[in-house]
């Protein structure tokens, strides 16, 4: 039933070792980018019009489906982003699963417990694509290497430690009042679950390269984590 949806993540997965160029500067706060996906900075693979509009019609990157195929429970979450990582014959593993009020977001692993990249499932619709962000722009070993050459290696000038500084910062200046958990090391990016006095707060993300942040408030806050 999504065969046709998800037959592109082949295309995701099987891109290794590659990266879209961002420049420096806080991303929330008005620094510049070249990040660009093929087509645009749209959701999905390949943004508005992107190659994957082209291939395929209707298309994960845009949402449109023929059939709605809504998702009502985190089991069904599940199923359908496995059908996704079943399709590209990956052996990445869902390691966590987070529900928000449209959409369900998989945190993918490799066999050996290292982050790989984040897909979203969308509640309404049930398409399951790439997470935009940094999951996208900046990671070191999942992209797009058909749109974009190599720009960065991947050894990162930012540590850990640095990058919970960072983020802690970026938290004290903007008055978010959040407590900030530990990072979890993607290629190419820290990241950082966030809570407060009522429940999760929002993701904060670091480069691993120039320590630009990317808060990500596309989806809100977090509902529940499975």
């Amino acid at each position: 039933m999504y065969s046709l949806l998800i037959a592109f993540v082949t295309i995701f997965l099987a891109a290794g070792n590659t990266f879209a160029q961002m420049g420096t500067g806080n991303m929330m706060g008005g620094g510049s980018t070249t990040g660009q996906m093929g087509g645009g900075m749209g959701y999905g693979m390949a943004g508005s019009g992107g190659m994957v509009s082209r291939m395929m019609g209707n298309t994960v990157s845009h949402g449109y489906l023929d059939i709605l195929n809504p998702i009502t429970s985190p089991e069904e979450a599940r199923a359908v982003i496995q059908s996704f990582i079943d399709v590209s014959s990956s052996s990445l593993e869902i390691s966590e699963l987070w529900e928000y009020g449209t959409a369900y977001k998989a945190e993918l692993s490799d066999a050996n417990g290292a982050m790989a990249f984040d897909v979203i499932a969308d509640k309404l619709t049930g398409a399951v694509g790439p997470e935009m962000g940094l999951s996208m722009m900046m990671n070191a070993s999942y992209g797009k290497s058909i749109y974009k050459p190599l720009k960065f290696g991947k050894k990162l000038t930012v540590s850990a430690e640095q990058a919970t500084t960072i983020a802690q910062k970026f938290m004290d200046d903007n008055g978010l009042g959040y407590n900030l958990g530990t990072p979890e090391n993607y290629p190419g990016y820290y990241k950082f679950h966030t809570a407060d006095s009522s429940g999760f707060g929002l993701e904060i993300m670091v480069s691993g390269y120039n320590g630009a942040i990317w808060m990500n408030s596309l989806l809100g806050r977090p509902l529940a984590n499975y």
